[in-house]
């Protein structure tokens, strides 16, 4: 297997501690596309066959509400699995992932990447507890969409954004994701109108600027207060 390769299984976090001949046995399950920016990796309804690696660039995993509302739910960067409950459940996908900008994808067949983690008990536990990790994840996402106004809502994206795309300036934190209004409003269960007017307050307040696409966090700790309802 070459380094490249090993290179790349290495920053999946549940597969850096693999030994060479295992990670050469998982490597050659992997089969590699290439997927075009706001193609659909899956959709709502498509069959668990697969588990997905991200290679390079970014996607996007949301749910539809019965309402036909879209919910963004998380943004992957490199080496993120998903598709993982095809791992625990062969039922029709409830999501969808789709690359926000241009990826390469490694698919694994389910039958066999079980089969593989079936075979190494800790590796299975990995999986399981980035199951129950996203589950937990989208619960509390689910509470503050429930229980948090607009304003605060917004105030939570850009601090849980920002450590994962944050980017140390001058000015405070870019959130090196490019996010229209409409994108926020999916990422928080509201309206691009909603989403304007908040942005217009934070701007306001100083606690936010906007570079062209990109949110600019100047005041962290203003956005902690309205995000705890301080």
């Amino acid at each position: 297997m070459s380094q490249k390769k090993f290179w790349f299984l290495s920053r999946v976090k549940m597969f850096k501690d693999l030994s060479q001949e295992d990670a050469e046995e998982l490597e050659g399950m992997l089969e590699q596309h290439r997927i075009r920016r706001r193609q659909p990796i899956y959709l709502p309804g498509d069959l668990s066959e697969h588990v997905y690696l991200l290679k390079s660039g970014l996607v996007k995993i949301s749910k539809v509400t019965p309402e036909g509302k879209e919910l963004t739910l998380m943004f992957l960067t490199p080496g993120a699995l998903f598709g993982e409950l095809a791992v625990i459940s062969d039922d029709a996908r409830n999501t969808m992932a789709e690359a926000y900008e241009d990826c390469v994808v490694c698919s694994l067949e389910r039958e066999r990447f079980l089969q593989f983690i079936v075979a190494r008990p800790t590796l299975a536990l990995e999986v399981t507890r980035l199951i129950a990790e996203r589950r937990q994840n989208l619960e509390n996402k689910i509470d503050n969409l429930l229980f948090k106004g607009a304003h605060a809502r917004l105030a939570a994206l850009f601090l849980d954004l920002s450590r994962d795309f944050g980017v140390r300036d001058s000015r405070g934190i870019i959130i090196n994701i490019k996010l229209t209004h409409r994108e926020m409003a999916n990422l928080i269960g509201s309206t691009r109108e909603t989403v304007s007017f908040a942005l217009i307050d934070m701007k306001r307040d100083g606690a936010i600027e906007m570079d062209g696409k990109r949110v600019v966090i100047l005041k962290a700790n203003l956005l902690k207060r309205l995000r705890d309802g301080v």
